[in-house]
């Protein structure tokens, strides 16, 4: 959805227009399910994120100062509802979680060719903390500076995740063609 558009959306939800935030929160869902995702595990706790998450959007939207801030907003609100889960839980974020196919494609930037390889193959071999940042910055198109607003992390940190990430899965393509695997 354009970000125009998501703006007189977001605007529309402050003044309590219902069918708006509905088309706001379906315009995100995909995005959102797919950052659950990865740090959830079950598909109970993804949806219990989600469900809290579109609840705290609801009620707190009219806070919202910035409407082109919404998805940036919607996302940490999302990410702090899984860390509380995994809290609850009293679990650890989980390294293997299983992707579902329609998590779908990401294209490969780190050799700048056109071939598309599979989410679930390139996640695999990194940590909790380079999964989201690869998601967010390759398979979700954010920016460096909206991925450290989302995470609340520092501009060299997600950079460094980054690029750690982008080492891991170059020297794991090397070592595969090697060995022919």
């Amino acid at each position: 959805m354009e970000e125009e558009n998501l703006e007189k959306l977001v605007k529309k939800s402050q003044k309590h227009d219902e069918l708006a935030f509905t088309r706001l929160i379906h315009s995100i869902e995909n995005e959102m399910y797919r950052i659950a995702k990865i740090k959830l595990k079950k598909d109970d706790d993804v949806y219990e994120a989600l469900q809290n998450t579109i609840i705290l959007i609801y009620k707190n939207i009219k806070k919202l100062k910035d409407p082109k801030k919404f998805k940036t907003w919607a996302i940490r609100i999302l990410i702090n509802e899984c860390l509380k889960i995994i809290k609850r839980n009293n679990k650890y974020i989980n390294t293997s979680i299983e992707y579902d196919e329609n998590i779908g494609k990401i294209e490969n930037h780190f050799e700048k060719v056109e071939a598309e390889v599979d989410l679930n193959k390139l996640l695999k071999y990194l940590n909790e903390d380079e999964k989201i940042v690869i998601l967010l910055y390759y398979g979700q198109q954010y920016k460096i500076r909206e991925i450290v607003e989302i995470l609340s992390e520092s501009e060299g940190t997600i950079k460094s995740r980054i690029s750690r990430a982008k080492t891991k899965i170059k020297n794991h393509m090397k070592e595969e063609s090697k060995y022919g695997e």
